[in-house]
């Protein structure tokens, strides 16, 4: 084999490792793109779950009404607790069990809004919780029991107890929706929104339930 020839088919050999290596790199690289895309894919997947914690999406009407709510609802749930072993009236068990039900989780949901918001979860000591009115437009917080009202709830039994029930949770029902109905005009946050109609909803049927209890 002459130089000319040796040195044709050593160019072609160099040319034909050049493509080679090419070709893998440009392997390598896609799987690497195709593994960013997944990596952001991932991640934006997991951005879009995260709720919101941007102060912009509430104010301080949401604010104040969600640690209002919380011992509003842990009320109702501690009256609803009262029932078991002081009447037999299933419709009025099952309705109070309904109750914990919807409440508990709603407390857990409220709770976990103000430590992502960096709130305190509930007001300070001292201040009035029957009362909003610190929030100009936002009103009260109505429908809260005194200890006098839990106090004859504990000490009565039988048809007395399913009465005084119903009347004080129709009472208490009734201040929920109220102040739902104030956040959704005074408010900014679309959660508080949502649970603000959920909660009226949910309630106002169970109001309607209680007074045909009561037979009115």
């Amino acid at each position: 084999m002459n130089t000319r020839t040796r040195t044709a088919v050593f160019v072609a050999a160099v040319a034909a490792g050049a493509l080679i290596v090419a070709g893998c790199s440009n392997d390598d690289n896609q799987g690497h793109s195709m593994d960013s895309m997944d990596s952001m894919g991932s991640m934006s997947m997991t951005m879009s779950a995260q709720p919101s914690e941007n102060s912009s999406d509430r104010n301080a009407a949401d604010v104040m009404w969600t640690q209002m709510m919380i011992p509003h609802h842990q009320q109702a749930v501690e009256m609803a607790a009262l029932a078991q072993g002081r009447t037999d009236n299933a419709e009025l068990l099952e309705l109070a069990s309904q109750i914990q039900a919807a409440q508990d989780p709603e407390i857990e949901q409220m709770t976990g809004w103000l430590t992502a918001w960096g709130e305190p979860t509930m007001m300070n000591e001292g201040m009035d919780h029957s009362s909003m009115g610190t929030m100009g437009q936002m009103g009260d917080m109505g429908g809260m029991m005194t200890a006098e009202d839990m106090a004859r709830l504990e000490n009565s039994t039988g048809a007395e107890f399913d009465r005084a029930w119903l009347e004080m949770m129709i009472a208490h029902h009734q201040g929920a929706i109220d102040s739902s109905q104030q956040i959704q005009a005074n408010g900014r946050s679309e959660q508080v929104d949502e649970l603000a109609g959920k909660i009226i909803s949910g309630q106002q049927a169970e109001i309607e339930q209680m007074k045909s209890m009561l037979g009115q």
